[in-house]
């Protein structure tokens, strides 16, 4: 079951809430289908080259997704922005992939945002994207469990 976290800063109106997780119909079976009205993947990837591009590292190449994939948080190391992506890796005949996402407002790479297995997040390390304080925290107001 999926959950939700959340971030907020304590000196401005920055607030952004994201999904984490899979829910119960991410199978490795549905992630594979491409072609019919219930496909997941356009839904969890926006870029249709991409798309195209895992599509055809599973029919062309015997990709198979591994396990660990799911909705995760990305932070863009330049200007500090947080963004909700679609984590996947897969392993196929030539090697392996993962998606790299950008930023867009400065068009950088995003890094992976790791949240600790236990216990709160020290969010404060962080300077908010919009003040540039270090007073982001935790936003408790906007969690929830999704399937």
């Amino acid at each position: 079951m999926g959950h939700s976290f959340g971030i907020k800063c304590n000196e401005c109106d920055y607030i952004k809430s994201f999904r984490m997780g899979i829910g119960m119909m991410y199978s490795p079976y549905a992630l594979s289908d491409f072609d019919s009205e219930f496909a997941l993947l356009p839904y969890l990837i926006r870029s249709k080259k991409t798309q195209q591009l895992v599509k055809n590292l599973i029919n062309d190449k015997n990709g198979k997704f591994a396990d660990g994939y799911e909705h995760s948080i990305y932070r863009c190391s330049k200007c500090g922005e947080f963004y909700g992506r679609f984590f996947f890796h897969i392993d196929h005949d030539d090697g392996s992939y993962e998606p790299l996402y950008k930023c867009t407002k400065c068009n950088k790479t995003l890094d992976l945002f790791e949240l600790p297995e236990h216990g709160q997040a020290d969010l404060s390390l962080y300077p908010c994207p919009r003040c540039g304080k270090n007073s982001l925290a935790e936003d408790y107001s906007s969690m929830l469990l999704w399937d």
